[in-house]
């Protein structure tokens, strides 16, 4: 009586009054979603391996290659992102984030190019 309907993506899209992404664009989102995700995960990370996926992540953004087919640049610009606002608001929530996390009495740490990772001083 009460069943859900079953939609096929291609139905909940063209109801939205949108096509489904290409796979191609899927997996172009996919990898700049994981990049995002690891910059905003892994900011904070102690961990050496953490901290690396931040690292490679944060100079995969920062990067401006356009030769590379898989550049930042060049994901942003075919899903119609424009890359450099794309770094200014993670600029800024990472600034914001750094500020918060020294203003709860944290000192930040140089660790490497570029990349202040906050250390607690009470361990």
């Amino acid at each position: 009586m009460f069943e859900p309907d079953t939609l096929l993506p291609e139905q909940y899209f063209t109801l939205l009054g949108r096509r489904p992404l290409q796979s191609e664009k899927r997996l172009l989102l996919a990898m700049l979603e994981d990049a995002v995700h690891c910059f905003q995960t892994y900011l904070l990370a102690k961990k050496p391996h953490e901290r690396r996926l931040f690292q490679e992540s944060e100079e995969w953004i920062e990067s401006q290659d356009g030769l590379w087919f898989f550049s930042f640049e060049n994901i942003c610009d075919v899903l119609g992102i424009n890359p450099s606002r794309m770094r200014e608001a993670l600029k800024k929530w990472k600034e914001e984030q750094t500020l918060l996390y020294a203003m709860q009495g944290e000192a930040l740490v140089y660790v490497g190019v570029n990349v202040e990772i906050p250390m607690r001083t009470d361990i």
